[in-house]
């Protein structure tokens, strides 16, 4: 190979070597400028409620129950997401609302697990203060807004 096609073919490599970097660099600069959307973990939720719950709650319904609430709330508000679940009138509220707590109390009780509204009511506030935590809460909504 004579010395002017080596000198070529490193010069290409080079060049694809160096715009690599630049690809590389100019994505990396792009993600920082966005921050990082919300992570929403059942587990942490779950610690984080029982860490913040009056502990007479804890040892009424355990450490079950609250996964259980929460799990149920996920779901809850899963199937708000889907446009052909969404009940016309209901809107996502952090802390739950009637409808939400009457959800999760039904799809409880039919597996067994009838715990108080006001004890649902008190896991779903906890978990509102982890999503607050975390970032993952909006504006307030106010009652005038439409649905």
């Amino acid at each position: 190979m004579s010395p002017g096609v080596a000198a070529a073919i490193g010069f290409l490599f080079l060049a694809a070597l160096l715009l690599g970097v630049v690809v590389v660099v100019f994505r990396e600069a792009g993600r920082r400028g966005r921050p990082e959307p919300p992570v929403y973990v059942v587990n942490d939720a779950v610690e984080f409620a029982l860490a913040s719950l009056d502990p007479e709650l804890v040892e009424r319904i355990g450490k079950a129950g609250v996964r259980r609430i929460i799990e149920w709330s996920t779901h809850y508000l899963q199937g708000l997401a889907v446009p052909s679940r969404r009940r016309k009138g209901l809107r996502v509220v952090a802390g739950g609302e009637g409808a939400a707590i009457e959800y999760i109390q039904n799809e409880l009780v039919r597996r067994g697990h009838d715990y108080p509204t006001a004890d649902i009511a008190q896991v779903l506030a906890a978990e509102a203060g982890y999503l607050a935590g975390i970032g993952a809460l909006g504006e307030r909504v106010s009652e005038e807004e439409p649905v």
